[in-house]
């Protein structure tokens, strides 16, 4: 099988990894649906909960996510900290902060991202990202 054209490939290491979740993030900023795209696994095991919103199921709803969020506009600037990326094999998972600054307004969550090496390169199984509520 011919992987697409622009197809990343990653080694299956933390590295690898690490490279993957960067795409996920560079996909978000640049409003890229079809990067977006390469970055998922199209599958219906396939797991997605954007702040404050209930989990979507299956690539196909999840894309359909993305095409609504891209389509209004307005795409935060997000800048990743404490990345902690974990392996075990050909599944990895990444936890990080999100801060985010979208038309003069500033945002803050944490997320984990699952990924699974395809035997070409990590695919995004899941995505849970929580706002991080101020603190009184």
């Amino acid at each position: 099988m011919t992987a697409p054209v622009g197809d990343p490939t990653d080694e299956v290491s933390d590295g690898g990894l690490s490279a993957a979740n960067a795409r996920f993030y560079q996909a978000l900023e640049s409003a890229d649906l079809g990067l977006m795209r390469t970055v998922w696994a199209h599958s219906e095991e396939a797991s997605c909960a954007h702040p404050g919103r209930p989990p979507l199921i299956g690539w196909d709803t999840i894309e359909a996510s993305w095409q609504a969020i891209f389509g209004a506009g307005g795409n935060p600037q997000v800048i990743i900290t404490e990345e902690r990326v974990i392996r075990r094999g050909t599944v990895g998972w990444v936890t990080v902060a999100e801060n985010m600054i979208s038309e003069g307004h500033t945002g803050a969550a944490v997320a984990v991202n699952v990924f699974e090496h395809d035997g070409r390169c990590w695919r995004m199984l899941a995505h849970h990202a929580a706002p991080v509520l101020g603190l009184s």
